[in-house]
């Protein structure tokens, strides 16, 4: 049974080739000049620079940095215990989930089930939003990673429930991605992004035996929040027409639904009527292409930041926070909008 896993150069710089098992080998031979940088950058990018290798010129080994190759016939990635590597792979994620959740693993970890850590998952997509809102790589890289182990987290209890496990999950997607893009997989064309999310949706609707409207919005999961329940609907019922005309006929709606909520006579009429009105305020976002959830989260975030603005100074300044002192409040509010990104 081998213990490496070998690769002349030209296989090993192969896109395809994108993720290596770490405990085992890594044996990279026939390096030529012509593709010694290359290997040597895609290196860098698995394992980063200061990874140490053995380089094989002319029969004569030596351990290196990756950094520090200059010459090389063949280069050698020893194993590494996850405690000693700087770089790890699908594989290892998933290993170190299943180790953690061994007998003698992590008290916490063990604990846990598919319905303990549910929440979890829309928290961290909740971050990672955020995230991409700062355009802040560091969390970006982080929050990624914390939405990724959700999903294995999920897969590796099901697992040992015999529920189904993370290939599964793993052949699932990447079936989903090549069944549904048949305008890269397949024999359709797509010129533009309009055309290629009309493929996604067909694909979808013949893979789900989606035969009516009905039968789609069935499918909206029943645990989105309401304002994204309402984008999502009304995303599928748009496509058969039953829409307004323009921005401006359903901006006319919410002023609409305004007036019917401050004729409203009873407590039932008047959630119904509000109801109403945050639906029609979601149709005039949903035709401005803003997600309500998104849009909605942020101003929620700007205005307990800037209100967090409003106490620090108020303390400083001996001010009360009471209804009496209003508009000083309403001057540090203001104020407080300079410091936002």
């Amino acid at each position: 049974m081998a213990s490496y896993t070998y690769l002349e150069a030209q296989d090993f710089l192969m896109r395809k080739v994108a993720n290596f098992e770490r405990n085992l080998a890594i044996i990279i031979d026939k390096i030529d000049e012509e593709s010694l940088k290359a290997v040597k950058e895609k290196l860098i990018f698995n394992f980063g620079e200061e990874e140490k290798v053995v380089v094989e010129n002319d029969g004569k080994l030596e351990e290196i940095a990756v950094k520090d190759i200059e010459k090389a016939q063949k280069i050698t990635v020893n194993p590494a215990s996850f405690t000693e590597r700087k770089s790890f792979t699908f594989g290892d994620l998933l290993e170190i989930i299943r180790r953690l959740r061994d007998p003698d693993g992590c008290p916490w970890d063990r604990a846990q089930t598919n319905e303990s850590i549910r929440n979890n998952a829309i928290e961290e997509a909740y971050e990672l939003a955020e995230a991409v809102d700062l355009k802040d790589r560091e969390k970006m890289v982080e929050e990624s990673g914390d939405v990724l182990l959700q999903g294995l987290f999920h897969a590796s209890i099901a697992e040992e429930e015999g529920f189904f496990t993370p290939i599964d999950v793993l052949n699932g997607i990447c079936y989903k991605l090549v069944s549904r893009h048949t305008h890269i997989f397949g024999a359709n064309k797509a010129n533009n992004p309009e055309d290629a999310l009309k493929f996604w949706e067909q694909a979808k609707a013949v893979e789900k035996s989606q035969k009516s409207i009905a039968d789609k919005i069935d499918s909206v999961p029943v645990t989105f929040g309401a304002l994204m329940k309402a984008n999502k609907v009304q995303k599928i019922i748009k496509k058969t027409g039953f829409d307004f005309a323009n921005v401006e006929d359903a901006e006319k709606k919410i002023f609409e639904e305004l007036n019917e909520l401050h004729e409203a006579a009873t407590d039932i009429e008047r959630e119904k009527e509000a109801g109403d009105l945050l639906f029609a305020v979601v149709n005039v976002l949903r035709m401005l292409d803003i997600d309500p959830e998104l849009a909605l989260s942020g101003s929620t975030n700007r205005f307990a930041n800037r209100f967090k603005y409003v106490e620090s100074k108020a303390k400083e300044i001996g001010l009360v926070l009471c209804k009496e002192n209003i508009d000083r409040m309403e001057e540090l509010y203001q104020e407080a909008k300079k410091f936002e990104n």
